[in-house]
């Protein structure tokens, strides 16, 4: 009966794993950011960043749907970038907005510190959009940021 039972709670454990850039996923990279002084006091240190009361980041993983994006909200709170929200795109964007989006491997490659923003972008291993300028001026928390993904045990091997 014992093994009856440990099977079925490994079946459950199993399909509530969370998968690399599904909502689960997004709440975590959120919770994370919020622990990352360099992403929070972005909103003080850099004036890219004060300009704007809300920042959305949208990505999604290029082999899977770009249906499936998922969001991050980081609000200017009191000089703090606070993610507020982690989940499932809710949003539209817009020109304040970003949106990347990469390989499976290329954002595992990118979360183990293979190789940073600016590699990534000029050799085509992370597309980006958004305010260009606010990404330049911010390469060491965007670097951070990056690194953030390889700290999320996450199914890689199926789609949001």
């Amino acid at each position: 009966m014992k093994k009856v039972i440990l099977a079925v709670g490994f079946v459950v454990g199993i399909s509530n794993a969370t998968v690399m850039m599904d909502a689960n996923y997004a709440r975590e990279l959120c919770n994370l950011w919020n622990r990352t002084p360099i992403l929070v006091n972005m909103a003080s240190s850099s004036s890219e960043w004060r300009g704007a009361p809300v920042r959305k980041l949208f990505l999604y993983r290029k082999d899977c749907s770009p249906n499936r994006q998922i969001e991050l909200y980081i609000r200017n709170t009191n000089g703090r970038a606070v993610c507020v929200y982690g989940g499932w795109a809710k949003d539209r964007r817009t020109g304040n907005d970003f949106l990347m989006y990469a390989t499976t491997k290329h954002w595992i490659e990118m979360g183990r510190g293979e190789y940073g923003p600016m590699h990534a972008m000029l050799f085509g291993e992370l597309s980006f959009s958004g305010p260009k300028f606010v990404a330049m001026a911010n390469m060491g928390p965007f670097a951070k940021f990056l690194r953030l993904l390889g700290e999320i045990p996450a199914q890689t091997n199926v789609c949001p």
